[in-house]
């Protein structure tokens, strides 16, 4: 395991062909910026899966950060190697990224048609706007009909408050009539 880290056997890049200033800074610059675009990607990638449980194949997911993350250090370790030239530690690098990389590519075989049958998200927004739509159109006609009963049931109470007006009124009569007739010695015509 030690011997992938020997660097005995080989020269630094720097000192292996005619590299200028300008040239290896560039391919140093370059795999240390790509490095930190591929570990920025997993990281998020992780923060979204943690955040949202509900993801579909999140093995898939996971494969593809470790994809990623994998081709991100091999561009670290290149640009490394003008200073430290462990060359066989890139090649452990490179096989390691290999596998991940042909691991996700079989991992994937099988999603690709199960993913394919899930409704297009424009298909999904359109039934749940749809849905929506007429959720709204019920409330409003609910909303109609609600309406629609308090004010029938304000005339029932106009009604009703009529109807016992007229009543209570009914029975006064009655009792008047009754009164009246006491006083002039006749019987009573109504029932109290």
């Amino acid at each position: 395991m030690l011997e992938l880290f020997d660097t005995s056997d080989f020269p630094a890049r720097w000192t292996c062909g005619n590299w200028t200033a300008l040239h290896g800074w560039t391919h140093i610059v370059s795999d240390s910026l790509i490095f930190g675009a591929y570990m920025a990607i997993p990281l998020l990638l992780a923060f979204f899966a943690f955040r949202r449980r509900d993801i579909p194949f999140l093995p898939i997911f996971w494969l593809f950060a470790a994809f990623i993350f994998s081709c991100g250090f091999g561009h670290l370790v290149e640009a490394t190697i003008f200073w430290h030239p462990w060359y066989r530690f890139s090649g452990f690098v490179k096989v390691c990224t290999a596998l991940v990389s042909w691991g996700t590519v079989v991992a994937l075989i099988p999603v690709i048609p199960k993913a394919m049958k899930m409704p297009e998200l424009a298909a999904v927004n359109q039934r749940l706007e749809a849905e929506i739509a007429e959720r709204r159109q019920a409330e409003a006609a609910l909303k109609e009909q609600s309406e629609a009963l308090r004010r029938t049931n304000e005339e029932l109470e106009r009604f009703t408050n009529t109807v016992v007006n007229r009543e209570d009124r009914v029975i006064e009569l009655k009792r008047e009539i009754n009164a009246l007739l006491q006083e002039m010695g006749r019987e009573p015509r109504y029932s109290s």
